[in-house]
C-alpha cells in the first residue's frame, strides 16, 4: 500500500521536485504551501508523514510542529524538517518543538528516502 506524505513548503518548485524524489519510490503526496494549509489539509487527509520547511509566511514550520504535536491524534506522527538554515539554535528549536529528524537542503533523493523510510 502506497503511504501518504504530506509535504510542506511555500516554494512551488521545492514542493514539486520533493514530491517527485517520493513518487518515484511509491509514496503517495499531499503538498502545502505553509503551516495553515498544512493543518487544513491534514484534517481531511490522513498522511503517514511529513515533510516541512522552516521558514514559511503565514505560519512557520516550527509552529505547525507545535500545532501538530498539539494533537495526540497526531502524537507518533513522524515529521521531518527540510530547511536550508543549518545553525545549531535552529536543529535544537525544531527538536524542541518535536520533529523526529531535521535533513539540511539541498537534500538527494537517496537521503530523503532513506529518511523516510527508516521512520515509517
Amino acid at each position: 500500500m502506497k503511504k501518504p506524505v504530506l509535504i510542506v513548503d511555500d516554494c512551488g518548485t521545492t514542493r514539486k521536485l520533493l514530491s517527485y524524489m517520493i513518487r518515484e519510490k511509491g509514496y503517495v503526496t499531499v503538498t502545502a504551501d505553509n503551516g495553515i494549509d498544512a493543518l487544513e489539509k491534514l484534517a481531511t487527509n490522513p498522511v503517514d508523514l511529513v515533510l516541512t520547511d522552516l521558514n514559511m509566511p503565514q505560519m512557520d514550520g516550527i509552529e505547525l510542529v507545535k500545532n501538530i504535536r498539539a494533537n495526540e491524534v497526531y502524537e507518533g506522527l513522524p515529521i521531518i524538517m527540510i530547511t536550508t538554515e543549518s545553525g545549531e539554535l535552529d536543529k535544537e528549536t525544531a527538536f524542541e518543538a518535536g520533529v523526529t529528524a531535521f535533513l539540511i537542503k539541498p537534500v538527494t533523493p537517496k537521503k530523503l528516502v532513506e529518511e523516510i523510510e527508516k521512520l515509517l
